[in-house]
């Protein structure tokens, strides 16, 4: 299970250093550090809720979450509490963990309280303890703070209740990872290449990928507060902030650029392909929250919407099916609502969507939306795997 989280998962919360967690859990470190302890059974949980389709059996996110509760692995006190990174990631993968357990998402409360509790120890790490970490601790710690931004925003763009990680005070230049692979994070003792084979993560960083979507995170994060009237009207300041995002993606590096139908090439990993499905599915969520925030004309906003449907309909048709599920359910949520704003889209104005090739793309949106939209574990409801048999 630990393998899987590195092997698909990584890429997205490139938060652990392979060797030295794995070494830390062979020296028995989880049988006398309660907080190391939890974050090894959250990597579980995380794991289990993000690979859905996956059995681990009989491991599930419940029984993960109950044990770190039930053996107080986490608890700490009110006048004297602890941060560490370990307490950090944890706090962030229980938080991610509990959005999967049902539908509220992000507005799950055990959700709500596991990101901010991360928040709350990131940001004081960063502000009054960066010093006392070394370098591989904090480069992950700036990466785990990109990271609760992203789910922040997330959780923002969809009405749910979230605590913001990012204010005036940040020097976000000095907090903004380096592109380091884990060889070059090498700190510490870690297993050796003989004890742990090399892996994709060893020679090739995801941290630029964190990056990118932290600036896209940030356009969006921008264009809540800055005022209108900077741009001359609606209609201006909808252009600007759409031709940010553009020029974002523009400037991709060429690992995550989008190849459409063509093959990897040799030196792009799976990794980047789970980062790129992410990424442009963002970056069109976030095109089509910006519509509904600002407005435009009626054929401005259509022709928009039609162009976040085609685009998606492209990502989802051309992506290979376990790339899109390796994404877990942080897609799920952001097309729902590229698809309900172009549905409304269809029902409003003089009718520039309603056609049949607008009905067309809407229901192949919904038909992949419902394939990748897996809930494994509830009662009465047939497994995917054996419901594809």
């Amino acid at each position: 299970m630990l393998h899987d989280w590195f092997k698909k998962v990584h890429a997205l919360a490139p938060v652990l250093h392979r060797r030295r967690f794995l070494h830390r859990l062979k020296a028995g470190e989880a049988n006398t550090d309660r907080t190391f302890c939890a974050l090894v059974v959250s990597v579980c949980a995380a794991t289990v809720a993000t690979l859905r389709r996956a059995d681990y059996s009989p491991v599930t996110v419940e029984r993960c979450l109950d044990f770190i509760e039930e053996q107080h692995l986490l608890d700490h006190g009110l006048r004297k509490p602890v941060y560490s990174l370990d307490w950090c990631v944890a706090m962030y993968n229980i938080g991610t963990s509990a959005s999967s357990m049902n539908e509220d998402g992000l507005g799950d409360m055990g959700s709500f309280h596991g990101m901010s509790e991360a928040a709350a120890g990131a940001r004081f790490l960063a502000y009054y303890r960066m010093a006392d970490l070394d370098m591989s601790e904090q480069q992950l710690l700036k990466r785990l703070f990109w990271l609760i931004f992203a789910a922040y925003c997330s959780a923002d763009i969809f009405g749910r209740l979230s605590v913001s990680i990012v204010s005036h005070q940040e020097n976000r230049a000095h907090l903004r990872p380096l592109p380091l692979t884990d060889s070059q994070l090498e700190t510490g003792p870690q297993l050796s290449h003989a004890e742990l084979p090399p892996w994709h993560g060893d020679t090739t960083s995801y941290v630029p990928g964190l990056n990118q979507l932290s600036d896209l995170f940030l356009i969006w994060h921008e264009a809540q507060t800055a005022p209108i009237s900077l741009y001359g009207g609606q209609e201006e300041a909808l252009k600007h902030w759409l031709a940010k995002i553009q020029t974002i993606i523009d400037n991709f590096p060429p690992e995550l650029r989008w190849r459409g139908g063509l093959s990897r090439p040799s030196h792009i990993t799976e990794g980047h392909d789970t980062q790129i499905a992410n990424l442009f599915i963002t970056s069109l969520n976030i095109r089509s929250n910006l519509l509904q925030k600002f407005g435009s004309t009626v054929k401005t906003r259509a022709e928009e919407h039609q162009r976040i449907v085609d685009d998606l309909l492209e990502i989802l048709y051309h992506m290979p099916q376990h790339v899109l599920e390796q994404n877990g359910n942080s897609l799920i949520p952001k097309l729902r609502d590229c698809g309900a704003a172009y549905m409304e889209q269809m029902d409003v104005g003089d009718g520039a969507l309603v056609s049949e090739g607008a009905r067309l793309k809407l229901e192949k949106l919904l038909r992949k939306l419902d394939d990748i939209d897996c809930w494994p574990g509830l009662p009465g409801i047939e497994s995917p795997q054996s419901s594809r048999q």
